[in-house]
């Protein structure tokens, strides 16, 4: 889905009247644009949003987009207005602490120079220890196969085991790497005459950048088999302890 939203961005700039150009010099250097793009695909904004010369209205959309983007793993879990903001403010902090996103002008070139982007990642084998292993985790995800968004939203015990689970596996967060990756950059013109630099393949970026936000579900396999059980009147176990892959929600 990351890959489908830059390539709208990119349609998006060329129809407000960017182009491929040569005769100039970019305002920002190639390493800050390359920063620039992936600070706003990480974290939803950037200080160094000038060096991708989008005009406001462009900036604010992407950044608004970006911004329910990161949440969007918690979504599945219908939280109510307090919850979500809690949980947004603890997993916005976060992300703010662990990720680190840097670049370097590799190779200097007057037409397509290249940029090395470093970042670590989220563990995300550890996310899913975690959530195997936790009983709360592993109800709630039964209760949320079981329910109806609307009956969960107003389910108090649903709320409080919700919001514990979640800010949970925001506390127990660990990154690994860090990871490096080569960004070709070409220039682009605009109305006014500017030139930026931003990435030759936009979709390459967000290859690098989509795994510090993979939160996936709990191995739907395992649900099924809870939900089975639950129906045999077995219950729902204290604890469990599969380590099976969970599906990635893209």
């Amino acid at each position: 889905m990351l890959k489908r939203f830059f390539t709208l961005i990119v349609t998006a700039l060329m129809l407000i009247g960017f182009s491929t150009t040569y005769a100039a010099t970019p305002k920002y250097s190639a390493d800050k644009a390359v920063l620039a793009y992936a600070e706003l695909y990480t974290f939803g904004e950037s200080k160094n949003v000038a060096a991708t010369g989008m005009p406001q209205d462009v900036r604010e959309s992407v950044e608004k987009f970006m911004a329910d983007y990161i949440m969007m793993p918690f979504k599945n879990y219908p939280l109510n207005k307090e919850n979500f903001e809690k949980v947004r403010s603890a997993y916005a902090e976060k992300i703010r602490s662990l990720i680190k996103v840097s670049t370097r002008l590799k190779k200097d070139d007057k037409e397509n120079p290249v940029v090395e982007i470093t970042a670590n990642h989220f563990n995300q084998e550890a996310i899913d220890a975690y959530k195997n292993q936790n009983a709360d985790f592993v109800t709630m995800d039964v209760m949320r196969h079981m329910n109806s968004p609307a009956e969960l939203a107003s389910d108090g015990q649903f709320q409080k085991m919700a919001a514990m689970s979640l800010l949970g596996v925001v506390s127990e967060l660990t990154v690994k790497g860090p990871a490096t990756f080569d960004v070709t950059c070409k220039m682009i013109e605009v109305e006014n005459g500017d030139v930026y630099w931003m990435p030759q393949d936009i979709g390459a970026l967000s290859e690098f950048v989509d795994p510090l936000f993979i939160i996936r579900e709990t191995d739907p396999i395992l649900i099924d088999a809870l939900i089975a059980q639950i129906f045999s009147g077995a219950g729902v176990p204290e604890e469990n302890n599969s380590d099976g892959e969970g599906t990635a929600e893209k």
